[in-house]
């Protein structure tokens, strides 16, 4: 369904464009932008899920069905973000976390570069500058072949820039079809949607999951552990789909990540009735209100 409200809004902008012309495209542009950045933060949320095993009770099944489905449309593999995510299980809150947007004060300089995209590009310098850097000399394999070592680190390399071939070449039938009949607002509203709108949403909302309202703007949590914080939030249709595949209420996920978010109702009654009912909760916010709560932090310092 997410997919489909992506490619329905892009579709409704294509018609809306080739009726009434670019400079019209360009002045709606802007709402339709943000509906795809919405959706694609949902898609993205999926990722999550096959990342635990949670779309098939195939794993071979479950990696092919989210690589070709939810990562068509972003540079990665199940498999490779598995590695990753489970690392933020293991370390939320140390600075060894691997998902470390909540690391960001919800200030209003923070938004900026969020959404001109500033943000981004420091997260590509992270994620594939920086990790290659830093990459530890791996062992040679061992292999039958004279020149075995060679043959894994070519595999090795067409593993890691496939995920990435393969979200251009979706991104790229997108915007190619826009322009192949000239109609280059929509091809730039899919743009601004990906590029901006989408890692500003998805930022945002890994803020008010993980970052604790105490927190100090001025602190390095690189250095420094942040501790480790987890909220719920509601389940009105904007909290559901904002924080999609169970995001909404991330507490759940982070006490059993094996636990499909289908499951959560009735995990949340369990714990309801058990000890664990109160801190559950406490924990219980909303977005606006962790956005609020955030945001009052780092214009208070």
């Amino acid at each position: 369904m997410c997919i489909f409200m992506v490619i329905a809004g892009f579709a409704a902008h294509l018609v809306l464009t080739s009726r009434f012309g670019n400079l019209f495209g360009l002045e709606v542009g802007m709402p339709f932008s943000i509906w795809i950045g919405f959706w694609f933060n949902a898609i993205l949320t999926f990722g999550h899920e096959a990342a635990h095993y949670n779309l098939s009770s195939s794993h071979a099944l479950n990696d092919t069905l989210a690589d070709w489905t939810v990562w068509l449309f972003f540079p990665q593999s199940t498999r490779e973000y598995r590695k990753s995510h489970w690392q933020h299980h293991l370390h939320l809150g140390d600075p060894q976390d691997t998902e470390v947007s909540y690391h960001n004060c919800l200030s209003p300089w923070f938004l900026a570069q969020a959404i001109t995209g500033i943000y981004l590009v420091t997260l590509v310098f992270r994620y594939v500058v920086r990790s290659r850097v830093h990459a530890p000399i791996k062992q040679k394999s061992k292999s039958f072949s004279p020149d075995g070592n060679s043959i894994t680190r070519r595999n090795s390399q067409r593993a890691e820039f496939a995920p990435v071939l393969r979200a251009a070449a979706t991104h790229v039938l997108f915007i190619g079809f826009a322009l192949v009949f000239h109609l280059y607002a929509s091809a730039l509203t899919w743009l601004v949607g990906v590029v901006l709108i989408f890692p500003f949403l998805a930022s945002v909302r890994q803020i008010m999951e993980h970052r604790a309202a105490e927190a100090a703007c001025a602190t390095d949590f690189r250095v420094i552990p942040h501790g480790a914080v987890n909220r719920m939030f509601g389940k009105d249709i904007f909290s559901h789909y904002y924080g999609a595949a169970g995001f909404n209420r991330h507490l759940l996920h982070h006490w059993d990540p094996t636990v499909s978010y289908t499951c959560f109702d009735e995990m949340q009654n369990f714990f309801n009735a058990t000890a664990l009912g109160e801190p559950l909760s406490r924990a219980g916010t909303t977005y606006f209100s962790s956005a609020i709560l955030l945001l009052k932090k780092s214009l208070h310092e």
